[in-house]
């Protein structure tokens, strides 16, 4: 934040923040068995490919490599918003 910013200022923009935090409903939040299950059915789809002498799992529509579902989980939710918009 800017220095020059008034203390009273920032805790307000904070406030405002959690506030806003709070009213979401649709938080993404997923544990490791919901991302398992989001990367199979995405998989399923043909939208994620399985690299395994690598290790990893390719997010074909990006070209996005990732080392966990749970990452892939959480950028694919991501994208999606993007491609929505």
């Amino acid at each position: 934040m800017d220095p020059a910013i008034p203390d009273y200022e920032r805790f307000e923009r904070r406030q405002i923040a959690q506030d806003r935090d709070r009213q979401r409903p649709d938080t993404f939040k997923v544990d490791e068995q919901r991302a398992r299950d989001i990367v199979q059915r995405l998989a399923d789809e043909g939208t994620v490919s399985f690299i395994p002498e690598a290790g990893v799992i390719c997010h074909d529509p990006s070209g996005k490599l990732f080392e966990s579902n749970t990452a892939l989980a959480y950028f694919h939710k991501g994208w999606e918003s993007a491609e929505s918009e």
